[in-house]
């Protein structure tokens, strides 16, 4: 894949040329993610095919924070097209309709807006929780 086409070695800062001549790990992933980077190499990738892990606080963390609404900020240095309604959903353990009751009751939110099962992740958004709405769909509800 075509990182740089035609161009000067000057051009390119010198801290970046030193990172692609030490094959530098984290330079590499940053390009091979690169929405830029694929569109002028004409790449389609699979991001269903990525493997990737999500590290998240337990439902017990969630639970016992001490704050009132909890916000859980997503940080991901890599777009893999992941959807915030999945991720949530997994992370916490939840039935499709169980999420749908905390999304509608507004006990979750995203960047301050309810969540629309078309939001992707971006790194720093800010998944709201609001714990005691949570706590009584979750667990008072059945």
């Amino acid at each position: 894949m075509t990182i740089f086409s035609r161009v000067r070695t000057e051009s390119i800062s010198k801290t970046l040329f030193i990172k692609f001549s030490e094959n530098n790990t984290e330079t590499a992933w940053e390009y091979a993610f690169s929405l830029e980077t694929r569109r002028k190499n004409n790449v389609e990738y699979d991001a269903e095919s990525v493997e990737y892990d999500i590290q998240h606080p337990t439902l017990d963390d969630i639970l016992n924070s001490g704050y009132e609404i909890l916000p859980v900020t997503l940080k991901s240095p890599f777009d893999f097209s992941l959807k915030v309604y999945s991720v949530i959903r997994i992370c916490l353990g939840l039935s499709v309709s169980k999420l749908n009751q905390l999304i509608e009751a507004d006990a979750l939110s995203f960047q301050g807006k309810s969540i629309q099962k078309s939001h992707r992740i971006k790194d720093g958004g800010i998944v709201y929780i609001d714990i005691e709405k949570f706590r009584n769909i979750c667990f008072e509800n059945g």
